[in-house]
Formats: structure tokens, C-alpha cells, sequence
């Protein structure tokens, strides 16, 4: 890790603050629903004659009895900002008081969460009454609504045993290729930021899954299987190579990003991003079968992140220039106090 000039950091889980490496703001995963999530969040005393209103209990803030109505997390996390001298920026409104953040989360890209694609319905980190709220995955997957799905694992599940394999790789082909473009990355500099952060799916690294099943988990895999949810939730791995020219296109535009792992096999906590939401995260607590003995599903977590750094350490030099941290997992903490 300290060959790739990384940092190592955890989620702070139940929503908000994240992680906090070299920038002076912290990034939070608040209530802003669009193609990707920009909200900060300044550790700092409110200005003078000023109060902050405490944040709401959760994502949702249904504990909070503030109405549904309004993206009340959002307006939490306004309340908080610090404006700071902003550049001079074409879209000012992606400034938040008047400050633009110094870093962004590129979420739904790798990882997919059902309220990203829920159109103007979702809203919810963890989708209610196990009901998902995703509608699509632009550009080839539409009409959903009447079945909308909660997770990428079951989504793509569903995909596969109905649409077959060939057709569910065209699908999240399209959708990576196009959800950002390098056009985007020079959008994103233009505004003035210079970092950001991009969520991992457990699958980029499944290959380090052999010791449970070699075929199924083998180098080049193009779908695999939830370890422990292998009947109800699969996986499209991202092809490394595909990452590193990424993290080419970033080194070119002066970008630096943050390598967010961001799920674990089995769900590591509550909510969508886990990749098995509304089935209970089992990383913490099952086993599963491996080499003719048991494996604890948080062990395997162990292997993914052996192989994440790695992979990391063996980046040329180009790549890890723009390698400017990675976490190791998202919010595990997430929804705890509720349940």
C-alpha cells in the first residue's frame, strides 16, 4: 500500500461523513439524485450568530419527522456548508453556497444503486417494504416499472436467467461505456475539481474467489455469482485492464482518483449498494464452502483486498500518478442503529 502511495480508510457508516484523506472537505453520500452524487460536508464550528440544525437520523431521514416531501438530508448538508472563494466555473449551480467541492463521487457508474435509476419515484439508500425502485439501466434497458429492481446482484440475476448471458454483458457493457466519458473527466476539470472517487464492486476482484470454486470464480470470468446468494444474485466482474486505462484517461486529464472498494460478497450492510439488498448482508456472520472446508464470508473479504492491493502496487507508473488513495469498504456501519 505504501508502494502506491495509498491511503487506507473505512466508511463511517449511517450515511454521511465518509473518509478523510488529503482534501480539507469531507465527501458526504447525501440525498442528491442525479448521475453523480456532489455534496460536501465541512467539519467546522457554523459561522458566527448561526446554528447548525442536527442531520436527520438517517439517508432517509424517515426518523426525523421532517416531511418526505423535501430532500431533507440534502438541505441538512447545506446547512453545514462553508462557503469557500470558488473558481470561476461555467455551471455555477454545481457549487453548493458558492463552493465547489474539491472532489466528486462517480456512483452508479461500476456500482449500481436502484434510486440512481429510479426517475423522479426513488429516493431511498434502502428501498422500503423490499420493493426496488430501479426502472432502467440506459441505454439499452428500459420499462421496468412494474418490476423495478433493488440491487445490481438481483438485477443482474434476473437478467440472466431471463435474457440469457450474452444479452445481460451487452447491457452493462453499454452502460459503462457510456454512463461517463472522457468527456465528462474534462467537463469535471473545467469546474475545478480535481479528485474523484470511484465505488468497486467486489467482482473486479473475483478471480481471488478460486479457493470457493475455480471454474465459477476463474481469471477472465465474465459473470459470477454471489458466494453466499449464488441462486439470487450475480455479478458482471469490471475488466482490470478496462480500470487501468481509466485511471490512464484521469493521469491525462490531471485527475486523481480515490479506488472506493465499495461491497463485499453476501452484503456487508443494509442498503442497495450492497449488491444483495432487500436479502440480509451476510459478510459479518456466514461461511461458505471453500477448498473441501469452511471460510468465514469476512476471510474472503481478506482476499479481495490482497488481490485489490496487488493490483494497485502493479500499476505502472502513469496509473498509480492518478492513484490518489483506496478504501477498503462503504459505510459497514450503514442503517446499524435502525436495525
Amino acid at each position: 500500500v505504501a508502494r502506491a502511495k495509498s491511503i487506507v480508510s473505512y466508511g463511517s457508516g449511517a450515511g454521511t461523513l465518509w473518509m478523510q484523506f488529503m482534501w480539507s472537505l469531507l465527501l458526504a453520500a447525501g440525498a442528491l439524485q442525479s448521475t453523480v452524487i456532489v455534496a460536501t460536508c465541512i467539519a467546522a464550528r457554523p459561522p458566527t450568530g448561526q446554528a447548525w440544525e442536527p442531520l436527520a437520523s438517517d439517508d432517509e431521514c424517515h426518523l426525523s419527522g421532517e416531511s418526505t416531501d423535501s430532500s431533507c438530508a440534502l438541505d441538512a448538508l447545506q446547512r453545514r456548508v462553508v462557503a469557500r472563494e470558488a473558481p470561476n466555473v461555467s455551471s455555477p449551480s454545481l457549487a453548493v453556497a458558492g463552493a465547489v467541492p474539491p472532489g466528486m463521487n462517480l456512483g452508479g457508474w461500476l456500482v449500481l444503486e436502484d434510486w440512481f435509476f429510479s426517475g423522479a419515484g426513488g429516493r431511498h439508500v434502502a428501498s422500503q417494504n423490499n420493493s426496488g425502485q430501479g426502472t432502467c439501466l440506459p441505454p439499452l434497458l428500459w420499462g421496468m416499472d412494474k418490476e423495478p429492481w433493488s440491487s445490481e446482484g438481483l438485477l443482474t440475476k434476473q437478467l440472466q436467467d431471463s435474457r440469457g448471458e450474452a444479452e445481460v454483458l451487452k447491457i452493462f457493457s453499454a452502460h459503462r461505456q457510456r454512463y461517463i466519458s472522457d468527456d465528462d473527466f474534462k467537463k469535471i476539470v473545467t469546474l475545478g475539481i480535481r479528485s474523484i472517487r470511484l465505488p468497486l464492486p467486489w467482482s473486479t476482484f473475483a478471480d481471488a474467489l478460486s479457493p470457493i470454486d475455480a471454474e465459477a470464480y476463474k481469471p477472465g470470468a465474465k459473470i459470477v455469482p454471489d458466494p453466499f446468494y449464488a441462486e439470487q444474485a450475480s455479478f458482471v466482474t469490471v475488466d482490470r485492464d478496462w480500470l487501468a486505462q481509466i485511471l490512464r484517461q484521469a493521469a491525462h486529464h490531471k485527475l486523481k482518483v480515490v479506488l472506493d472498494l465499495h461491497n463485499m460478497p453476501g452484503g456487508s450492510s443494509d442498503g442497495t449498494y450492497n449488491g444483495i439488498w432487500p436479502l440480509t448482508p451476510k459478510f459479518w456472520t456466514a461461511t461458505v464452502a471453500a477448498g473441501g472446508k469452511g471460510a468465514m464470508l469476512a476471510e474472503v473479504g481478506h482476499w479481495i483486498v490482497e488481490a485489490f492491493v496487488k493490483w494497485v502496487e502493479g500499476l505502472g507508473p502513469v496509473e498509480l500518478s492518478a492513484v490518489e488513495g483506496i478504501t477498503l469498504l462503504n459505510e459497514p456501519g450503514h442503517m446499524a442503529s435502525v436495525d
